[in-house]
């Protein structure tokens, strides 16, 4: 309780301060002036979704599993609805996504956990690559910006050492993978603690650890590339979130570069990593909007940011009440399945 509180305070503190002095006026003449073609921000997310639903997919095929596509996608939005929206969100979007996987793919625990391990590396690797890629690329515009944010330069060469950075780590977490018996070791682990109830669960569930192990050393045979590759759709998925940030500034009139927004994608990005204890990156992702507009040498910054993350909160709020929708239809659906359980259980011998 007390962390959602603190994210909210903190989340409402920092809009207050990003927006403080805002002229609404102008806000509103920057939404008009795009008009209904504004709904077409609601496409990438949408796209992106998918094209991660069939990376995953792709990755549960390379160790024997076809999982059916809409499953996977129901499942991905549903999950994203938590991480939108609640404090910490992202933890509790991995705790619901076995369940969704298992109702909508009908996987076991251990293979969903095993996919789950795998995403990650996936995300990783593709993020490390999107990074190095947009930083190169838009070196020439983020040397601009530097003098503004930094007062000097180098913000390109951050952003590449933040890529080399994210790639040692995903090659970490790849070879960690690949032959260290994840599963098992965090099962050992776990037998540590001092709790009876937990170490009996651990005993019953020692052979899902294993199996766990087991699909994701099949994952991972050959090659590390060559396991790597459903990672291109990931990589789409981050070049997509900025193809979103592109075609929102152009409907809002705005015109710059796509390396430069793919850069100002990356820098925010990154500090909503940073701030996942509040739903969204709330209030640290607007900041980071205004602050790389500013550098960038968009003129009214404020205003321009203001309505750019309007539309794009409106645009999460969209597709997270899709998500919610599908959660609350799942919870009917369990709740039904467990009011039809009942009387056979009751009419059971015994």
């Amino acid at each position: 309780m007390w962390l959602r509180c603190a994210g909210a305070v903190t989340a409402v503190g920092l809009i207050w301060w990003t927006f403080s002095g805002l002229d609404a006026a102008r806000v509103g003449a920057t939404l008009r002036a795009g008009g209904p073609a504004l709904l077409w921000a609601l496409l990438p997310m949408g796209l992106g979704f998918a094209l991660e639903s069939l990376g995953w997919a792709w990755a549960f095929r390379r160790f024997g599993l076809r999982v059916p596509l809409l499953g996977m996608l129901r499942t991905r939005v549903a999950s994203e609805a938590l991480a939108l929206t609640l404090p910490a969100g992202a933890l509790l979007s991995e705790s619901s996504t076995p369940f969704l996987l298992g109702r909508h793919c009908g996987l076991r625990a251990e293979v969903s956990v095993a996919g789950m391990a795998i995403r990650k590396y996936l995300l990783l690797a593709s993020q490390a690559v999107y990074i190095s890629l947009s930083a190169w690329l838009g070196a020439a515009t983020l040397e601009r910006a530097s003098s503004e944010l930094l007062h000097g330069p180098g913000l390109s060469g951050i952003l590449l050492g933040l890529g080399a950075l994210v790639f040692a780590a995903a090659l970490a977490v790849g070879l960690s993978l690949r032959g260290g018996r994840i599963a098992v070791r965090v099962r050992q682990a776990l037998t540590r603690v001092p709790w009876s109830a937990l170490r009996r669960r651990l005993d019953k569930s020692r052979d899902r650890f294993v199996a766990t192990d087991d699909n994701i050393a099949r994952f991972f045979r050959g090659s590390l590339l060559g396991a790597s590759t459903p990672g291109v759709c990931f990589l789409l998925v981050w070049t997509l979130e900025a193809l979103e940030t592109f075609l929102i500034l152009r409907l809002l009139g705005i015109e710059l570069p796509f390396e430069a927004v793919a850069a100002l994608e990356v820098a925010v990005s990154f500090s909503r990593h940073l701030a996942f204890v509040l739903p969204g990156g709330l209030g640290v992702q607007d900041l980071a909007y205004v602050v790389g507009l500013r550098a960038l040498g968009v003129s009214e910054p404020l205003a321009v940011g203001a309505a750019f993350v309007l539309i794009k909160r409106a645009k999460e709020c969209t597709w997270a009440l899709i998500g919610y929708a599908l959660l609350a239809s799942d919870l009917r659906g369990l709740r039904a399945e467990r009011a039809q359980a009942a009387p056979a259980l009751s009419l059971s011998p015994g």
